[in-house]
Formats: structure tokens, sequence, C-alpha cells
């Protein structure tokens, strides 16, 4: 038995009935800051004030978000993490820094709110949530260990052609 082998069942074992994925060794805890992110967005459509706590958001790196975390097993998951075999690990930093570009997309169409109507704030927070929405479905998926559930699909956002074909080349060859 290789020390990567054995690495990966001491970590598995480890997390056995915690936070952390006993197969993936991910956690879903890190998609709570996605998940605030997307509640702030879908409360700026009726309280445009909300903009600020939205626009302050930034994203964080999965260890970053655990050191900062209060959670019991924060430790184990910043751990766990370097270990994480790539056919989930790779597909979930994919999917999340999809999810960066597409929250940050948000936060750039909102820049502007006071010159929108809110009709058309509604309208753009609407279709970025769907999208924001799938991806952490697809990341909950993946920190599950459903890879195969996972559909990859071309988002549709303001970033530009070449940024949306190279990001979902690469989601689609993880898939292949």
């Amino acid at each position: 038995m290789s020390i990567e082998t054995s690495a990966l069942a001491s970590y598995r074992a480890r997390a056995y009935n915690t936070n952390v994925n006993d197969v993936t060794l991910l956690a879903t805890d890190y998609l709570n800051h996605f998940n605030e992110a997307l509640m702030l967005a879908e409360l700026v459509v009726d309280m445009p004030d909300m903009l600020d706590d939205l626009n302050d958001w930034s994203p964080v790196s999965y260890e970053d978000h655990f050191r900062d975390s209060g959670i019991a097993d924060r430790k184990l998951a910043i751990e766990a993490f370097g270990f994480s075999p790539d056919e989930y690990k790779a597909p979930f930093v994919a999917t999340t820094k999809q999810l960066d570009r597409e929250i940050q997309d948000l936060q750039t169409k909102f820049g502007d709110i006071d010159k929108l109507k809110k009709d058309e704030i509604r309208a753009v927070a609407t279709q970025q949530c769907a999208i924001i929405r799938e991806l952490i479905e697809q990341a909950g998926a993946i920190i599950n260990g459903h890879v195969s559930d996972v559909t990859p699909q071309t988002f549709q956002s303001e970033s530009t052609e070449d940024d949306r074909m190279f990001n979902q080349d690469d989601i689609n060859a993880m898939f292949d």
C-alpha cells in the first residue's frame, strides 16, 4: 500500500460520521459561503440597501473558509481537502470557481442599481440566481459523491465568450 493510499484510507476513516464526506473528503459547510451570496442577491430585488452586503462578499478559498469557520471538524476539512480524490476534487474546484465568477458577475451587474428599474433588477437577479443555485446544487452533489449526477452545461453570464468556452471545456473534460 502506497503512502498516498494509506493517507486516503486514514482520512476516510477519520471523516466517518463527521461533517466531512468520508468518500470525497469534502464538506458541504463550504457551500454556506455561496448560499450567503445567493440569499443576499435575492434580497436585493426588494431591498436595494442589501447591495452593500452583497458587494462585501468576496471569494474565499476552501481552506480559508474552514480556517475562519467555527465548525468542530474544520481542521479535518482543511487537512482532508489535500487528499480528496481528483475525480471529486477537480469538478468541485471547477464548479466553485464558476460560482465565484457568477457571483462577481452579479455584483457587477448590480453596480449601478440606482439606474435600474425594479423589473430590470428582478430579471437580472432571477436569471443569475438560477445559475448560482444550480451551481451550488452541483457542488453539493459532488461533495456527496454523486459526480455522475452532475450535468455539465454552459452558463450564461456576462463573461467573455472565450471565458465561457474555456470554463465549459474544463468542466466537460472532467466528465469524459
